[in-house]
């Protein structure tokens, strides 16, 4: 029998939430030791922004473009984008590793905020040619520094751009806590744009999914822009090169990890019922398949 949880969603639609967000645990966790071989030149982990990034990405549903920074590795997968296509960039193997096209996710974008006004500018191209433009650009707090994400919000505004912008905010610019960044939020930041915008916790996937379906349906509705600023922890450091334990406390680091979206959300459905042994024994093992072919690729 299906039941819908508290932000009415069915158990199919969570028990696919949390398959994609363990999907995307066992990938990112394959990645950083695959890194450490020397196999991947760097890694930036996703681990505790994946109830953000699948909630996210499902709501936003399959027409929608994205442009995402550079470590929405939860986003590609979700999309289609497979853990082998995922790796080959970061080993230096290829530029983009799928069709940005096909896949309607566009390659990853190193340059702090220059993917806002890709996006941005790509939903006004889009609308001209009378096509779908709903366009999601995906930016971490320490992007919305740049002068870019100023010069994006404003255009975006100023045309009515169909742009929904995702800050995906793990308190930390690399090194840089987020109080020394700004003196405000970035979903603050973005009215004085003339951008509506919210501000939520993103340990919730379907809180994250029932919020961004609101500002889809906001912006297709209204041919007007929208932000919403996720706050998510942060594992690991900013990469693999990154050794956060030199500037960062270790109670600090401790809350991130016991905060884990990926294991609390496991143990509701379970509590739940949503998914039993079974279930979760299945998705193991087909994690473990993309885990095991992921080696062979990359570490023989």
């Amino acid at each position: 029998m299906q039941t819908k949880s508290l932000w009415g969603l069915g158990d199919d639609l969570r028990r696919s939430i949390l398959r994609h967000m363990l999907i995307a645990r066992g990938v990112d966790e394959e990645a950083r030791q695959l890194q450490k071989q020397g196999a991947l030149d760097l890694w930036l982990s996703c681990q505790g922004q994946e109830a953000a990034q699948v909630g996210s990405a499902i709501a936003v549903g399959p027409e929608a473009t994205i442009f995402p920074s550079y470590r929405e590795h939860a986003v590609a997968l979700t999309r289609g984008v497979t853990g082998d296509e995922l790796l080959a960039q970061w080993a230096g193997r290829t530029f983009c590793g799928w069709n940005p096209q096909d896949r309607r996710f566009f390659p990853y974008t190193l340059v702090f905020a220059a993917q806002t006004l890709h996006g941005v500018g790509y939903s006004i191209g889009r609308r001209l040619q009378g096509l779908d433009d709903l366009v999601v650009v995906y930016v971490g707090d320490g992007a919305t520094s740049e002068g870019d994400m100023s010069e994006a919000m404003n255009l975006a505004a100023v045309e009515s751009a169909s742009v929904l912008f995702i800050c995906q905010n793990n308190g930390w610019a690399i090194s840089k806590p987020a109080a020394e960044q700004m003196l405000t939020t970035v979903a603050d930041r973005a009215r004085g744009f003339g951008i509506e915008s919210a501000l939520i916790p993103g340990d919730d996937p379907e809180l994250v999914h029932r919020e961004c379906v609101r500002a889809a349906d906001h912006i297709r509705n209204r041919r007007s822009p929208y932000l919403i600023e996720i706050q998510v922890g942060r594992i690991h450091g900013h990469s693999t090169s990154d050794a956060q334990e030199v500037y960062r406390g270790e109670d600090d680091i401790a809350r991130a990890t016991a905060a884990d979206p990926v294991v609390a959300y496991t143990g509701r459905l379970t509590e739940q019922g949503v998914v039993d042994d079974e279930w979760l024994l299945c998705v193991e093992s087909e994690v473990r398949d993309i885990r095991e072919q992921l080696m062979k690729r990359y570490a023989s």
